[in-house]
């Protein structure tokens, strides 16, 4: 990282004049270094781990500033550039290196920030230090039970939760000292990033899979399949549910808005996956980038990403840009508390509702909960990461015809509250603790500044805290709570960054005189 002068030399007008120039070569740099990336892991995975670190390097130190961006866009459109190389790729476990390269890029930034972080110049950041003092006791906690998990299950089950686990935290460490020490403008490339995504939704949607299979976007999702052929699943879906399935666009279609409600009403609809490939995720991408433009007081980009949630079916992403929309209307300066309140209730009435219709209904999420809810009790230290949840193989024969007869499933899936406590046990505290802390202190900025940055993160944290009691997603997700932090980190930053240079002023003012 560039130890450069923390403030740059020019003034608020001139950083502003600036901003789209900078934006067009942080975008740039960032698409170049996801390509090459990616096509060095194709070479080789060893050589593809070492040549991302040196480019993730080169860019933290000559655009410090652009690194949240890199992020962004290595987990927006990375699988796009993954599935040029599909057709070529030998072996599922090379296939999976190319897709983790945006894990690479984000641990490698991680690392390189947090040696950052204990400069001189970080150092005297006061606000910084609680944040930053917490994030290390946070990193540590998910250390330990990833050791746990280690030793007690698969490692690879315990690799895959800690990645995880550790991005949303990575995530908002590098926003934060980033915008603390350089100025971070993400207004244009937030426009232009979320614009790439609606359109590309818009052609996937339109012409389907005549649109993917354009750059091999129908091998990429056939190769996801048969590895689930493979392991049973869709076996024993037809033993389950009586599902048949016949081919890939019986995998890609489903009812409207994901729910047996519209089947006699409405067509079935193509459910698209966007350049991330994978529907839920995408969901929240549009979802986070609308909402904060919303509260940046564009509306064109939301109101066209609209059609396109409804169309994947996210619930949970939906009521997230629904819930921005309508605090962004009922918000004012005199009228914050209210708002504030308003958010809590809402997304407290949301999750109860979730509930109880799920408990009468035999709903997996609630099921998954449950399992949490109930192994936690009886092992509140914790299994350790790998342990349950949807994407570890320890949940690979669980029987949802036995979990809904029994009440419960017989581990936690589906809810990453109910996942995570029953992976960290009492440590997944620190974990709700670390999110709570955050939406404490975005509430506090939005009382003292007004900045509507703030309702985003506010609304935001809580509301995707709530979808994360019903839906692994919410926090798993590298486009759900780790997008959502980035944003978060930044506005802090930001924020803290102002106050330094204030202060910086003051102190000099008297000598002036």
């Amino acid at each position: 990282m560039s130890v450069t002068g923390a403030y740059p030399p020019v003034g608020l007008r001139a950083q502003s004049l600036a901003a789209p120039r900078d934006a067009l070569l942080h975008v740039c740099v960032s698409l170049i270094v996801v390509v090459l990336t990616v096509s060095a892991f194709a070479v080789w995975t060893p050589f593809g781990i070492a040549a991302t670190f040196l480019l993730t390097l080169i860019v933290s130190n000559a655009l410090p500033a652009g690194v949240p961006v890199l992020i962004i866009c290595a987990f927006l459109y990375q699988n796009l550039v993954v599935t040029w190389y599909t057709p070529y790729i030998p072996d599922n476990d090379t296939f999976d290196s190319l897709r983790g390269t945006n894990f690479v890029i984000l641990i490698s930034a991680f690392g390189i920030f947090l040696a950052a972080s204990f400069q001189h110049r970080v150092r005297a950041l006061i606000e910084l230090r609680f944040w930053l003092l917490l994030s290390l006791v946070l990193c540590g906690t998910i250390t330990f039970y990833l050791a746990l998990g280690v030793v007690h299950g698969q490692p690879k089950d315990a690799v895959v939760y800690f990645r995880n686990t550790i991005t949303p935290l990575a995530c908002f460490h590098i926003a934060v000292l980033a915008a603390s020490l350089y100025p971070v403008d993400l207004r244009k490339s937030m426009l232009w990033l979320g614009a790439g995504a609606v359109v590309y939704g818009y052609l996937e949607l339109i012409f389907t899979m005549n649109f993917l299979s354009l750059f091999h976007g129908d091998l990429y999702i056939e190769r996801s399949i048969s590895r689930q052929i493979e392991t049973g699943v869709w076996e024993k879906a037809l033993q389950e549910t009586g599902f048949v399935f016949r081919g890939l666009e019986d995998v890609m279609t489903t009812t409207f808005f994901n729910t047996p409600f519209f089947n006699d009403i409405l067509p079935s609809v193509f459910r698209v996956g966007g350049p991330n490939f994978h529907p839920i995720s995408y969901a929240y991408a549009l979802s986070i980038i609308s909402a904060w433009l919303l509260f940046k007081g564009r509306w064109l980009l939301p109101i066209a990403a609209l059609p396109l949630l409804l169309v994947i079916g996210s619930k949970g992403a939906t009521f997230l840009l629904l819930m921005a929309l309508a605090m962004r209307l009922i918000y004012s300066p005199s009228r914050a508390g209210f708002t504030l309140t308003a958010v809590i209730v809402l997304a407290l009435a949301w999750t109860t509702a979730a509930i109880g219709y799920g408990a009468t209904h035999g709903d997996y999420h609630v099921l998954g909960l449950t399992a949490g809810l109930r192994d936690f009790l009886a092992n509140p230290l914790g299994q350790g990461l790998g342990f349950g949840g949807n994407l570890s193989s320890t949940s690979l024969n669980l029987s949802w015809a036995n979990a809904q007869a029994e009440g419960v499933a017989s581990v936690p899936v589906e809810s990453a509250v109910g996942v995570m406590l029953y992976q960290m046990g009492i440590g997944s505290f620190v974990f709700f603790g670390f999110l709570a802390a955050l939406a404490m202190a975005a509430r506090r900025q939005l009382i003292e500044t007004r900045d509507p940055d703030f309702l985003f993160g506010f609304v935001v944290i809580v509301t995707i805290s709530a979808n994360a009691v019903l839906q692994e997603e919410a926090f798993y997700s590298p486009l759900a709570l780790g997008f959502c932090l980035l944003l978060v980190g930044v506005s802090l930053g930001t924020r803290w960054r102002e106050l330094a240079m204030q202060r910086a002023i003051t102190a000099r003012t008297p000598q002036a005189r």
